[in-house]
């Protein structure tokens, strides 16, 4: 962390304005009102609050995991080192043998990609040489394998469409001018701490988006596989359209090889998900293969599965040699490919023009897409191994490994789904696998592009669709049909848009609609009216219309956070319940509001409690606030709320039960509560002190601290503290809520005046 913010600051000035309440005998003799004693011994709970010191190597991780690599392998592993390792021990073995797994299923898998988003098949390997040398030294995701992907390279083949680049020359320009946009991006992001971006982006609409991926991408490579030539179309209705209306052209030959590649693929796949020996016993074809993940025959099979792509290649490769062979030469060959190895270029270099606004939108989609696909992979396997990883980190790893590509001729890549599984089956325990990977790209630059340009599109094309359609997941739309309705209709606009125009226009309509679904529910939240069941607690009439209601009061209950946004909505309707019940005849003295499910208060919740009150007092009513949270307190405290409802005969509870005690005439209840609030408040704004004081704002270099705040900044709290309880009397909290923010926040101003120097 560094200096403390201006913010920061204001924020605790105001918690310490809060001032103590007096006490009764009996609280003085408990924990809490030992002031500072009470967390004398800061108690294990509290690491749970403190935030993490700064230190340099977290942008190299390497300086950190490395020489904890080492130790491990020669025996002197230290507890932190052992800690940082979670349960995925550090191995050379999974090492080695996971990444050489890996870059022998990346080489097909990258050329496949290149066609997909229309570059030149080298490409694909540029892409990934640099990208994985660039994560290995800052990446924290220990098992993620980047480079191409079938999203990627489809959101990128439809960017360079937009742009009007169709020529080789001019989309290999434009795609590393757009790696290197996204890179820039993904540091600017991660430099600003944009990693909670990841929350952000609705499951929904991510699914949504991902199922109209993988339907463009299935449908771009059907040409391929039915052997009918077709230029690159816009839209994806387009190409759907020109191949349903060119079937007469299909060639025979062709879709016996695409297909059979195909179909080996996907049973491949899908006997290596079938699940355990019982589920593979009982499975009617299956059965006839080996069951015992334990035997030998069941490995081999596993590692054919895992490098099917390379297998489906070869056996592409020396299909097309048989149809030539056999003089059929209706098969369409890759054709020439450049060959000179790698080169370092000029991002669009040799671009005339180009619309920059459509550059940059499709930079920024492809920037959080490829963040979003890397974290939800390689967060699966991090939580699996119980090791921590920094999104942050991980934004800038992705920009650089990006720039890195852009600079060698590739496009924008990021985390793979298949590829970092496989990484992570075959044991790799660090990025030095991502190392043994991109020894193999290297090597297939050199070896095997010279025979690449027989290769047939018709052997490339399975690979793609295999992954594509590993992607879409028709079961969400079945849960959010069956679960929400409005998030059904969220993805089905987001899968539709997608297809209509493009799958960025998709996926921003799908968030720009899933954030109007939350402002709604915000706006909107459930509002209840609550009655007494027989075990004393309080649940929804509508589902429980025998729970006891009051005589005298009506119980309410609110289930969100009260805001600006549905403050007027909680006191309409609980002016509506009132007038509800009176024409039954009830007498209503009482409005309770159960506040259990309310995290939060802002000022128009604020104001909208007091109008409340007032308006209920006027017509001899009285408003109960029950089972509030510390911080709901601290801030209805800080804004003046409980002495306004103390003027209009209100009050504040700590709990149901007293609200009801005092619905029943139980009127002592009501000082005792009263002193409740205050100590509640105390210990909120006093726990927040001692967590401020002991929070980590250091800046280390190894073990060293090259930077610390000013040590006086608690003490500046302090005399903020003492200020405040000079200058306020016990009569001060009838001062108006506009007033009491303003001298807090004019005292804590005050405190930011104090110059910092640094800790000896």
């Amino acid at each position: 962390m560094g200096a403390v913010t201006k913010e920061e600051l204001n924020s605790e000035a105001v918690d310490s304005a809060t001032p103590s309440p007096p006490s009764s005998p009996a609280r003085q003799n408990s924990p809490a009102s030992a002031g500072d004693s009470l967390y004398e011994d800061h108690p294990e709970w509290m690491q749970l609050y403190e935030g993490k010191s700064f230190r340099v190597s977290s942008l190299l991780p390497p300086v950190r995991w490395l020489p904890a690599y080492i130790r491990c392998h020669l025996k002197c592993a230290t507890e932190e080192d052992k800690e940082d390792m979670g349960l995925l021990v550090y191995s050379w073995h999974g090492d080695f043998i996971a990444g050489l797994t890996v870059g022998c299923m990346l080489v097909p898998q990258s050329l496949a990609f290149a066609v997909l988003a229309g570059l030149p098949l080298q490409t694909g390997l540029y892409a990934s040489f640099a990208p994985l040398l660039a994560y290995s030294l800052f990446g924290t995701i220990r098992q993620v394998q980047p480079g191409p992907t079938a999203l990627m390279s489809l959101l990128t083949g439809q960017a360079l469409d937009q742009l009007e680049l169709f020529d080789d020359g001019s989309r290999i320009a434009g795609a590393s001018l757009l790696a290197l946009v996204v890179g820039a991006a993904s540091i600017a992001l991660g430099c600003m701490r944009f990693g909670f971006l990841v929350d952000f982006m609705s499951h929904s609409v991510m699914n949504a988006f991902c199922a109209a991926a993988g339907v463009t991408i299935c449908t771009s490579q059907l040409k391929h596989l039915l052997g009918i030539s077709m230029d690159r179309k816009k839209y994806w209705w387009q190409t759907a359209w020109y191949l349903a209306s060119h079937l007469s052209e299909v060639k025979i030959p062709t879709l016996v090889l695409g297909w059979a590649l195909l179909a080996f693929l996907l049973s491949l796949k899908a006997w290596k998900t079938a699940g355990g020996a019982e589920k593979r016993q009982q499975h009617p074809l299956w059965r006839w293969l080996p069951v015992d993940k334990n035997s030998k025959s069941f490995r081999a099979l596993k590692l054919i599965a895992d490098l099917s792509s390379v297998i489906s290649v070869v056996i592409g490769w020396l299909w097309a040699f048989a149809y030539r062979s056999a003089g059929i030469d209706s098969v369409e060959l890759v054709g020439d490919v450049h060959i000179d190895g790698f080169t370092f270029v000029v991002p669009g270099d040799g671009l005339e023009s180009f619309q920059i606004d459509t550059l940059l939108v499709s930079a920024l989609v492809m920037t959080v897409v490829g963040f979003l696909e890397t974290v939800a992979v390689g967060g699966k396997f991090a939580a699996q191994a119980r090791y921590e990883y920094s999104p942050n980190q991980e934004l800038l790893a992705l920009g650089i490994s990006n720039i890195a590509g852009a600079v060698m001729a590739g496009y924008p890549t990021t985390g793979s789904f298949s590829r970092t599984a496989v990484n992570a089956m075959f044991g790799a325990s660090s990025l030095l696998a991502c190392l043994c990977s991109a020894v193999v790209v290297l090597l297939a630059v050199y070896l095997i592009l010279p025979v690449i340009a027989l290769l047939p599109f018709s052997a490339l094309a399975p690979i793609i669709i295999q992954g594509a359609i590993g992607v879409i997941n028709v079961q969400e739309f079945r849960v959010a049909w069956r679960a929400s309705k409005s998030e059904f209709l969220v993805m089905m606009a987001t899968f539709s848009m997608s297809l209509a125009l493009s799958v960025k226009e998709g996926l921003l309509v799908g968030f720009g609609l899933s954030v109007l679904k939350t402002m709604y529910d915000l706006a909107n939240p459930n509002l209840a009216v609550v009655g007494q069941m027989s075990d004393h607690s309080f649940r929804d009439i509508r589902n429980y219309p025998n729970a006891r209601q009051f005589k005298e009061a009506v119980v309410l209950r609110m289930d969100a956070r009260l805001s600006f946004t549905n403050a007027r909505k909680l006191k309409n309707f609980a002016l509506r319940a009132v007038r509800v019940r009176e024409r039954t005849g009830s007498k209503i003295r009482y409005v309770v509001i159960d506040t259990k499910a309310i995290n939060h208060v802002d000022l128009s919740g604020c104001e909208a409690l007091e109008v409340l009150a007032e308006t209920l007092h006027s017509h001899g009513q009285q408003l109960i606030l029950a089972n509030l949270k510390g911080p709901v307190s601290k801030c209805l405290h800080e804004a003046g709320v409980p002495a306004f409802l103390k003027k209009k005969g209100g009050h504040l509870c700590t709990s149901i039960d007293s609200a009801v005690a005092m619905i029943e005439g139980m009127t002592e209840e009501a000082g005792d509560e009263n002193l409740d609030i205050q100590e509640l408040v105390r210990r909120v704004s006093e726990a927040k002190r001692v967590l401020s004081a002991q929070s980590p704002n250091h800046i280390f270099c190894g073990h060293q601290p090259v930077f610390s705040p000013w040590k006086g900044s608690a003490a500046a709290l302090d005399e903020v503290q003492r200020t405040l309880d000079e200058e306020s009397e016990p009569s001060s909290a009838q001062t108006s809520r506009t007033e009491k923010l303003h001298d807090a926040t004019e005292l804590a101003d005050i405190s930011i005046k104090v110059p910092l120097e640094p800790r000896t």
